[in-house]
């Protein structure tokens, strides 16, 4: 693979190392992920022309010291000095993320690869991945899940990677799902990246939301926060176990996620540590006081042109009463009024998610990219 500037650069000499956690991007010992951030902003910007998806350090430096309910290590391919002398973030050339859930699906692994274009085709990523398999065996995982992004879908009539699903198509060419493949993974999920361009006309919002109002009627209502307040944990914990089922999985291993009120504590409090916040509209079911539907804006300091869609649910019991726009709408009319210096939103959903796709089609979302959801069952 040809790098940024457009060359092949002459093999260098490099080898793995296991990073420990450090406190803060200013500690002596940060280097490494300084290192990893760069990768990852040259590799998604090589992928996308952009890094709007690329993690800061800091967020790397509060994933690893949040580990109540993930166990996470991360490994970095160094190249080797001439002097002898201890590397630096210039000298990351590769990293790989592998991360193991502590409390639900204790026989499954996250593992992300990232090189960065320069180096690529060296070996850096066979070694960084084989590294983090070893690990998640050793630990006794016996299925991994892994990720692979392509700036769009395939057309019609191109060779394509078609999920066993049948719902959607990557370019057969995409390098990080190729790399995957030879590895014994499977392509079991295609989702497609979609992006909404702000400001979306406030006339359309607001016939949107008054329309799905109307159909939920008075039995809903809706309320939004920026974080999720302390009364609320327990009823957003229990939308988050069912979100970890009730949307599309195609045929991933993955079994039910249980969340409760400390674990949203937790949840919130990474989030905060990493220099993000969640601007969440939750709709309670009044009747009940249950929650039946909600979903999330991810807004990241220091980045205020873009913000990420996270999770949108509706409870099955509650379906039918348009609350998916509902939520979607009303988020987006706070978004605009508290942060109106935002740009565009990203989001990924299954292709066989239909119905979700199409509220975001008719909010002005447009497909942006797809990503694979990669599988290997040892």
């Amino acid at each position: 693979m040809t790098s940024l500037t457009g060359h092949t650069p002459a093999p260098t000499t490099w080898h793995v190392l296991e990073v420990a956690a450090v406190p803060s991007t200013d500690h002596p010992d940060a280097w490494a992920y300084h290192g990893m951030a760069a990768v990852d902003r040259a590799a998604e910007t090589a992928t996308l022309g952009y890094d709007d998806l690329a993690r800061p350090a800091q967020q790397m430096i509060s994933g690893m010291l949040h580990q109540e309910y993930s166990r996470k290590h991360r490994f970095v391919a160094v190249l080797d000095r001439p002097d002898g002398a201890a590397p630096t973030a210039d000298d990351v050339v590769g990293f790989a993320f592998l991360a193991m859930a502590l409390k639900d699906n204790t026989h499954t692994a996250d593992i992300y690869v990232g090189v960065h274009p320069d180096h690529r085709r060296h070996g850096i990523g066979t070694a960084l991945a084989a590294r983090a398999e070893e690990a998640a065996a050793d630990f006794g995982r016996t299925t991994f899940f892994s990720w692979s992004l392509a700036p769009r879908e395939a057309a019609d009539g191109e060779e394509a990677l078609v999920p066993a699903t049948g719902a959607g198509r990557l370019p057969a060419d995409t390098a990080g799902a190729r790399f995957a493949l030879d590895r014994g993974y499977t392509v079991e999920q295609v989702e497609r990246m979609s992006r909404l361009d702000l400001p979306v006309d406030p006339g359309t919002l607001a016939e949107l939301e008054a329309e799905a109002r109307t159909k939920a009627g008075d039995d809903y209502r809706t309320h939004t926060w920026e974080g999720i307040p302390e009364e609320w944990h327990e009823g957003y914990a229990q939308l988050m176990t069912r979100m970890s089922t009730d949307v599309p999985q195609g045929e991933l291993d993955f079994g039910e996620e249980t969340w409760d009120a400390e674990r949203v504590r937790v949840y919130l409090q990474d989030r905060a540590d990493s220099g993000q916040r969640l601007l969440t509209t939750l709709v309670e079911h009044v009747p009940s006081g249950e929650i039946a539907a909600g979903t999330s804006f991810l807004v990241q300091d220091g980045r205020p042109a873009f913000v990420f869609q996270e999770e949108t649910i509706a409870v099955r019991s509650h379906r039918g009463h348009r609350l998916g726009m509902l939520v979607k709408a009303v988020n987006l009319r706070e978004l605009a009024t508290r942060y109106p210096r935002t740009e565009r939103v990203h989001t990924f959903n299954a292709e066989e998610n239909a119905h979700m796709l199409s509220i975001n089609v008719a909010l002005g979302f447009r497909p942006s990219g797809a990503e694979a959801a990669l599988q290997k069952r040892l």
